[in-house]
């Protein structure tokens, strides 16, 4: 089985779950409300899990991170549309949250940013770009941050995962800044 196969496999597992929960949970109230928090824990993961596949021996990397990074992607986009639909896709009422509420500029600001990303993850491109094509690709840690403030302007009162999240951040970032200076 190929990287790039069983990144694809593995990914569709959270979201598969997701949908099972929110269908069948008697527990889960808003199951659209549900969808959308969770897709976004599961972009928060990717992201970090994208900044750390570099760093595994190459044996281990049973995961392909442009197929990952795509996915993840595919992930945001699913996020932004079950947005829209909890909005009824109301342009008008769209349109006044993205000019009054900051978390959701920022949100779209995210995924904008990962546009250059998709449209530059193919090997023809890769190498028409050159150097250049290195510098697109560290707007990842750009989206981290920017999922990083979202996610914090959305919470009310527990600050628990997104300490976690930042602390995995730092300390990837630390040590792909430390093998970097050897």
């Amino acid at each position: 089985m190929s990287n790039i196969f069983r990144t694809y496999l593995i990914s569709l597992c959270p979201l598969i779950y997701i949908l099972f929960i929110s269908l069948f949970s008697k527990n889960i109230i808003n199951p659209l409300s549900y969808l959308i928090i969770s897709s976004g824990h599961i972009i928060v993961i990717f992201l970090i899990l994208i900044i750390i596949v570099p760093l595994l021996n190459s044996s281990l990397k049973i995961i392909d991170r442009r197929s990952l990074g795509l996915v993840t992607f595919g992930y945001a986009v699913f996020h932004l549309l079950l947005y829209m639909i909890d909005n009824s896709f109301d342009f008008n009422f769209l349109v006044y949250e993205i000019l009054h509420l900051s978390y959701i500029q920022i949100g779209y600001i995210g995924v904008l940013l990962f546009i250059p990303l998709v449209f530059t993850s193919n090997d023809n491109i890769k190498k028409r770009l050159g150097d250049k094509w290195a510098i697109i690709h560290k707007l990842i840690y750009i989206i981290i941050l920017v999922s990083f403030i979202h996610y914090y302007l959305i919470i009310k009162a527990d600050y628990y995962l997104i300490s976690l999240y930042i602390l995995i951040f730092i300390m990837v970032f630390f040590l792909k800044t430390m093998r970097h200076l050897k």
